[in-house]
């Protein structure tokens, strides 16, 4: 069950925090480091340091869903 959630479930949740986060916060570095303080919070509460490896994984992801809103955003604006 914790592969499944690492593999499917954690990354899907990241990247839709970094959609809504990036609609709501309007910061891609501050939506990132959000996921990232949490995830690391995560890591060592809650599952161990091996698993710091996901962390980098998962705030790349809530970047690139930042990114992507960020710049239909302003493709959106240019038209």
């Amino acid at each position: 069950m914790e592969f499944l959630m690492a593999l499917l479930i954690f990354p899907l949740l990241s990247f839709l925090f970094g959609i809504i986060g990036q609609i709501l916060i309007k910061k891609i570095f501050i939506v990132a480091g959000i996921t990232f303080a949490v995830w690391s919070i995560a890591a060592f509460t809650v599952f161990n340091s091996s698993f710091f490896v996901w962390v980098l994984v998962y705030t790349a992801l809530s970047a690139l869903g930042a990114s992507i809103v960020h710049f239909g955003k302003d493709l959106k604006k240019r038209s």
